[in-house]
């Protein structure tokens, strides 16, 4: 397996490209600091919750396989009081292969996740099968310090940086929608303190600002940074970056982060996801979130907001924009004993006044209902939703609403 990377820097190199070379030569620097000592042998071949791993004789050097499909089935109804079926969709919503390597060095990883459905591929938006999602390079520099390289998630928002094979509804919430930051290629960096005293997580990134396996380079790029506060230590099993308390955590566990994103001339209308805009707008994306689980309840909440100086963009005869405004969401749920978790999930967002009356600029709020049925924890479970959405045009004032039923089948490794 080879990943290569390539890098254009601006012709001017300024104190961020100056931060984006010595980045390049950290690991480099690194490594040569000496070899980790040789690890004892495993068996060939494991499969275990971690997926299917084969193992090389040094003791070290391995290679995982998981892959999971998701199976959705959705109607939505004409309106409040018309409870005729305006759409169904039945579809095969995610199938991924993932794939996980330690390389000739115990502390060097390589991930690479691959997508193979037209909704996972960004398709509408990208005009092409855009199938890589995650190829990057990690190398665990300390204990702490984790750098990267290569294409993957940013440091944003914790409902997207949860895996989506790990949530508690069938998919994200409309506010993760409109303005989460997603993927991008670049350089990125983990610091993660949970040893006593105060816990807490560092991570920043130097990006292309662009998205995923972005066609052409801009002159800008994308500084996003995010800490995490851990007050009460660390949760069990990871159990910040998935949903619901299926560790059911003997003690409170409280995580509390913040973050935001500064994109440079962006060209897209949200930054790393969307349409191409007409010309380059630069925008700021702020985020905040909080996470509190203890015997099976779990309490998920987070704040957007984004800006952008001049967010409209036209080419004469259409009009694209850069969707300003704010974002919350929250949700709460139970795991019974059987295995059965109730959730419920409020979400809305709200666009800047300044958008009024543009199409897809209408104030939105979604309720939710949502009862999974695990089986093998995320791996394998069932999922059904009762939704509400109601629309308000900012402009006229005028209200819509509809009622939706999702239902998903979710199968992994």
């Amino acid at each position: 397996m080879s990943i290569s990377v390539t890098y254009s820097l601006p012709n001017r190199c300024t104190a961020p490209c100056a931060s984006l070379l010595l980045g390049l030569f950290l690991p480099v620097l690194a490594v040569a600091q000496g070899t980790a000592p040789a690890a004892p042998a495993k068996p060939a071949v494991e499969f275990n919750d971690r997926g299917l791993t084969f193992n090389a004789a040094d003791g070290f050097t391995y290679l995982t396989l998981r892959f999971r499909v998701q199976q959705l089935a959705q109607l939505t109804t004409v309106s409040d009081d018309d409870l005729d079926i305006a759409s169904a969709n039945l579809a095969v919503r995610r199938m991924r292969l993932r794939l996980e390597s330690v390389v000739w060095d115990p502390r060097l990883k390589v991930n690479v996740q691959l997508s193979f459905t037209r909704g996972d591929q960004d398709f509408e938006n990208s005009n092409f099968p855009n199938v890589l999602r995650d190829a990057y390079v990690t190398f665990q520099a300390t204990r702490r310090l984790a750098l990267v390289g290569g294409q993957g998630k940013l440091p944003g928002n914790r409902q997207r940086v949860n895996s989506s094979g790990e949530l508690q509804f069938a998919d994200r919430s409309i506010v993760n929608g409109a303005f989460t930051i997603d993927r991008d290629v670049g350089l990125f960096a983990h610091y993660v303190h949970t040893d006593a005293g105060l816990p807490f997580i560092l991570r920043g990134a130097v990006t292309s600002g662009e998205g995923r396996n972005p066609a052409v380079g801009s002159n800008g790029l994308a500084y996003t940074g995010r800490v995490e506060l851990l007050p009460f230590g660390a949760f069990t099993g990871g159990g910040d970056y998935f949903e619901g308390d299926l560790r059911r955590e003997p003690t409170p566990k409280l995580s509390i982060a913040a973050g935001m994103q500064h994109n440079d001339r962006a060209v897209r209308t949200g930054g790393q996801l969307g349409r191409p805009l007409f010309a380059p707008r630069s925008m700021n994306t702020y985020e905040a979130d909080l996470l509190y689980k203890h015997r099976g309840l779990a309490v998920a909440a987070e704040l957007h907001r984004r800006t952008a100086p001049d967010p409209i963009t036209t080419d004469g005869t259409s009009t694209r924009y850069v969707l300003t405004g704010d974002g919350v969401t929250a949700q709460a749920s139970y795991l019974l004993h059987s295995g059965l978790e109730p959730a419920l999930r409020f979400s809305m967002v709200t666009p800047d006044g300044a958008l009024a009356g543009l199409a897809g600029a209408d104030r939105q709020r979604q309720v939710g209902f949502g009862l999974t049925r695990y089986l093998k924890g995320h791996k394998v479970k069932v999922q059904g939703e009762l939704l509400h959405d109601d629309f308000r045009n900012q402009l006229t004032g005028a209200t819509r609403g509809a009622w939706g039923l999702r239902s998903s089948i979710e199968v992994g490794i």
